[in-house]
């Protein structure tokens, strides 16, 4: 791992380590240059909250590409180059919850999330008393409302701006219910790449998904560390050394 900072399975190890919660039979281990950044960005006091923003396919080169468009993570926030550990989303999502590579938790689609015996870090907080949220696809958040209460989920749309709109709508009306980890997954870059669309176009999409990062950070404490990070690098057209994904670590109040 010498050409990265960081793997997937490194994320739920540091984010329940802010938040203090066990996480045991993880694969992934706790970093300090994960974990001692998220504590600076929630001023390492008690009642530390996060926010955990999973961008589909924010390889990390597709990030330094967009990252003009993205000005709220670019100028914000520490950049690190992660490890990838699966090439798909439901695997990838699953390792960077569980902080488990996808041979261990076994999650390979979403019906396996009810079968697996490895529990995400917003199932062991809530286990622990600590308010945990997830807002995903409708499928993936029936699946998660068997884990956690508060799981909201949003139909698949072909108007992918219009669906994470509306992921942001949601996560923003569950804050009223002062989480102290919630989870959100945006798609518009995805989708805009599987259709095959061009570098403007994509480039807007990176633009919508950080202003919907801003808008969350406004109804946040400020002291609320927000991390975003890719589970995959993006399909289709890429060079050989396109394999990480982007990790990056802001403090929501300085957004804005």
């Amino acid at each position: 791992m010498s050409e990265y900072n960081c793997s997937l399975i490194d994320i739920a190890p540091a984010i329940a380590d802010l938040i203090g919660v066990p996480l045991p039979g993880a694969d992934g281990v706790v970093r300090p240059v994960l974990s001692d950044l998220m504590r600076r960005c929630s001023r390492g006091g008690g009642g530390a909250k996060g926010v955990l923003i999973i961008v589909d396919s924010l390889g990390y080169l597709t990030y330094q590409r967009f990252k003009l468009s993205m000005p709220s993570l670019s100028v914000n926030g520490t950049v690190f180059r992660c490890e990838a550990v699966a090439d798909h989303t439901t695997p990838a999502i699953a390792s960077i919850l569980s902080g488990c590579y996808p041979g261990t938790h076994g999650v390979l689609a979403t019906a396996d999330v009810l079968t697996s015996s490895i529990k995400s870090v917003l199932e062991r907080a809530e286990e622990c008393g600590v308010k945990s949220a997830v807002v995903i696809e409708t499928d993936g958040a029936a699946a998660m409302k068997t884990k956690i209460e508060l799981s909201r989920g949003v139909p698949d749309s072909r108007d992918i701006i219009a669906y994470d709109a509306a992921i942001r709508g949601h996560a923003i009306d569950l804050l009223e219910h002062k989480p102290v980890l919630m989870v959100l997954h945006f798609r518009a870059i995805d989708r805009y790449a599987h259709e095959g669309r061009s570098f403007k176009d994509l480039a807007f999409a990176a633009g919508s998904i950080d202003r919907h990062i801003a808008e969350i950070c406004e109804c946040l404490p400020d002291d609320t560390c927000v991390v975003v990070c890719g589970d995959h690098p993006i399909h289709g057209k890429r060079t050989e050394d396109d394999c990480g994904v982007a990790l990056i670590i802001l403090r929501a109040g300085d957004v804005g």
